[in-house]
């Protein structure tokens, strides 16, 4: 059993608002190339960005940090990359969370072996107390964000699901993978 930690379910329609604005605020003053997405947690959002923003480009990084619901490992690690070419482009980077800024100091650290023009960072959510600020973030958070492409898995941790919209995405998860019925 994990310890509780306070948590924020954010809907698809709520994901596509803090999109829409994280879009707006990298137009209005940056011109990327490419998207590099963070993987898992990042590919939906970059995917997004990608067409909100008019990209034709997009690689990704998958990092392995979590071990479940507010548990790192001792230090990230890069398990995978699928990345375009990078030399003279202007990229940004983007994870759906930055939490203590480690990740992204592993994305960076990968990336400097590249001759790439520029490169920022965004993300829907920060910590407060992350050691990285993006350049670009929708909002400032102290809670465990539930994303809804993560409802099962976040049951699996036994997050707090108050307030959860998908019930038939409940239900199959349920079935699926033996969840008990009553999920407090």
């Amino acid at each position: 059993m994990h310890r509780k930690v306070k948590t924020r379910y954010i809907s698809w329609s709520m994901l596509h608002e803090s999109l829409k604005n994280l879009a707006e605020k990298i137009s209005s003053e940056y011109t990327a190339d490419t998207i590099i997405a963070i993987a898992k947690g990042g590919l939906i959002p970059a995917r997004i960005l990608v067409d909100l923003l008019g990209i034709d480009e997009m690689g990704f990084i998958e990092v392995k940090f979590y071990r479940g619901i507010a548990e790192t490992r001792e230090k990230p690690y890069v398990t995978f990359t699928a990345l375009p070419q990078l030399d003279n482009k202007r990229i940004i980077i983007v994870d759906d969370i930055v939490d203590t800024g480690r990740t992204l100091q592993v994305v960076a650290d990968v990336l400097s072996r590249f001759k790439y023009r520029d490169m920022k960072f965004a993300a829907l959510y920060v910590k407060p107390w992350s050691t990285i600020m993006p350049d670009y973030y929708s909002e400032i958070v102290d809670e465990w964000i539930i994303f809804p492409w993560e409802i099962c898995e976040s049951i699996r941790e036994n997050a707090e699901l108050k307030g959860v919209d998908v019930e038939g995405i409940l239900d199959y998860c349920k079935r699926k993978h033996g969840f008990p019925e009553s999920l407090s």
